[in-house]
């Protein structure tokens, strides 16, 4: 009983190998973009919305920052 664990494991690892993954990003004038919409490449996707570029701003009076799209 103590080996069938790690055969399992084993077995299941080397199904994940051969399980094909989806692109994970588009090629595009010489960079990659995870997402394409209409025709356009972006790079994130936050609320429903497509944007290329993100910064993280910092807020004031100890409060948390948080992302800018756009």
């Amino acid at each position: 009983m103590k080996n069938l664990l790690p055969l399992l494991f084993t077995v299941i690892l080397g199904i994940a190998c051969f399980v094909p993954a989806p692109a994970s990003a588009y090629y595009y004038g010489g960079r990659y973009y995870r997402y394409r919409y209409q025709g356009h490449y972006y790079r994130y996707h936050y609320h429903g919305h497509y944007y290329r570029h993100r910064t993280w701003v910092v807020a004031v009076n100890g409060r948390p920052g948080y992302y800018r799209y756009w």
